[in-house]
């Protein structure tokens, strides 16, 4: 185990595989276990909660222009609460590193258990959870863009947890993407092509591939080459064997249609007959993560660690994600997965002068106690039930990134598109420090001029839009490397 007191500021740099050591913001709430896996911006490690002694899974992002394409994923991210999606507890936004904080699901990646031998039933039930989760985010106004087994972690009960938002973006309904992401063997064929597309049609393409995948152990479009491989998908070249059953075969080839207005949505997909065997059996459980009222037991157990009651639920209904926030979040998270906690107790600060101490946890009855000026708790829909997309709320575990299959920004992302029921970026990137949201506005600006530009382009067009967008800004930037890898270079993926 790594800690700040033990090791050198380099030594635990050099352990987390970043340029710069976490800094205090990070390491005062959390104790750094094990790195357990990267991606093409980030690292991913397991980390243990000071005050409760939880396991937790941190995302760490340096701030670092080449970073800039998935800086608005903490945004997405916060605004998604769903049981088959990985619930984030904190984010942390420091002049060095953004922190995503999130539970850590230690069953594994989808691909291994994929790879040991998957039964029907089994295969239905993590597939029924995904289709769940995609739908509500496709509802929520979120498109994932990198849905593959790699991105899909289970948890102890041996339940799914989408992860990964770093290609994800906000759209409107009939609104068509230009921007391009995504896995080699799970791309949609509008998106090989670069066609406009809409962002739904384009995470069921990949579900069908995961279905594919789960049943058979293979995956549906195989080549010798990358070019190969992209001709198969354009022409939806694949065969399902006959011991796939008639039904999921039916449901593979339904998804598995090149024209992406002719493919099942999400909701309808989640009607499919192959899908609705069994679902009266074991019906997938809702839960609020963020509750209407107040846990009275969860907190006494915070008034005990010396934090203010109602500061922790106003964190909670704002959705500020701090400190607050998280740790009430994962003594929940822990509770309703049957695990104790041991916490440190830390002396009262002496600017909060606490309530009685409650015995009985009825004492909170009216906690807290709002005026008409304050916020209400949010309340979020049905996990499968069909919803319009709702304004942005306020800002906001990925598994090891598998570097054979990595993400490949075809065309390079700057800020999203965003809906016009959208917080302004200042807000939804209020974690960031302000140098990097004024970057960001600026990029947007400059990309709405450059659109349009052809791959070839695609490189110089980044270059002067950083070029120009750094000139422009009064405060200095962190320099960035020299050895940026090009996009177009980053297009090419090894072969499956």
């Amino acid at each position: 185990m790594f800690s700040q007191s033990s090791e050198s500021e380099s030594s635990l740099a050099s352990a987390w595989g970043l340029r710069s050591s976490p800094e205090r913001a990070f390491t005062d709430h959390y104790e750094f276990v094990r790195a357990i896996g990267h991606g093409a911006y980030s690292q991913v490690v397991l980390a243990r909660h000071r005050p409760t002694g939880a396991e937790v899974a941190v995302k760490v992002l340096e701030l670092v222009p080449e970073n800039i394409p998935v800086f608005s994923e903490p945004s997405v991210w916060m605004s998604l609460e769903h049981p088959s999606v990985a619930q984030l507890f904190q984010v942390i936004g420091t002049k060095k590193h953004i922190y995503m904080v999130m539970e850590h699901a230690g069953g594994g990646e989808l691909l291994q258990h994929i790879a040991r031998g998957m039964q029907e039933e089994e295969a239905r039930r993590f597939f029924r959870q995904m289709v769940c989760a995609v739908g509500y985010c496709h509802h929520r106004g979120i498109v994932h863009r990198d849905l593959k087994p790699e991105n899909i972690m289970l948890d102890a009960r041996g339940d799914i947890k989408l992860v990964d938002f770093g290609a994800a973006t906000r759209f409107r309904p009939g609104q068509k993407l230009r921007r391009f992401w995504g896995t080699l063997p799970y791309l949609a064929p509008e998106t090989v092509v670069r066609e406009e597309y809409e962002g739904p049609p384009v995470d069921v393409w990949s579900l069908g591939v995961i279905l594919y995948f789960m049943l058979t152990q293979t995956l549906p479009f195989m080549a010798s080459t990358s070019q190969k491989l992209l001709m198969c998908i354009v022409l939806a070249r694949y065969h399902v064997p006959g011991r796939v059953p008639v039904k999921a075969r039916r449901l593979i080839r339904s998804i598995l249609t090149v024209k992406p207005h002719k493919r099942p949505t999400a909701q309808q997909i989640s009607q499919h007959p192959w899908l609705k065997q069994g679902e009266e059996d074991a019906p997938h459980p809702w839960r609020e993560v963020l509750p209407k009222h107040p846990d009275p037991e969860i907190m006494t157990l915070l008034l005990d660690m010396g934090l203010d009651p109602y500061q922790t639920w106003l964190s909670l209904v704002q959705r500020k994600f701090d400190a607050a926030m998280a740790t009430y979040l994962i003594v929940q998270h822990r509770k309703s997965q049957g695990v104790g906690c041991t916490f440190q107790r830390k002396p009262v600060p002496p600017r909060f002068v606490p309530r009685p101490r409650a015995v009985d946890p009825s004492a909170f009855p009216g906690l807290p106690r709002k005026s008409k000026s304050e916020p209400a708790l949010h309340n979020f829909p049905s996990p499968c039930e069909p919803q319009l997309p709702q304004e942005a709320k306020e800002p906001g575990q990925e598994a090891a990134r598998r570097a054979s299959l990595p993400a490949i920004p075809l065309s390079f992302p700057p800020t999203e598109d965003p809906t016009p029921s959208s917080a302004s970026q200042s807000d939804s990137l209020s974690y960031l420090p302000k140098r990097w949201r004024v970057l960001l506005r600026l990029l947007g600006r400059a990309h709405g001029n450059s659109s349009q530009d052809s791959p070839a382009d695609n490189r110089k067009g980044w270059t002067g839009r950083i070029a120009t967008c750094v000139r422009r800004l009064c405060c200095c930037l962190p320099r960035a490397s020299n050895a940026v890898v090009p996009m177009a270079e980053r297009r090419d993926a090894p072969d499956p």
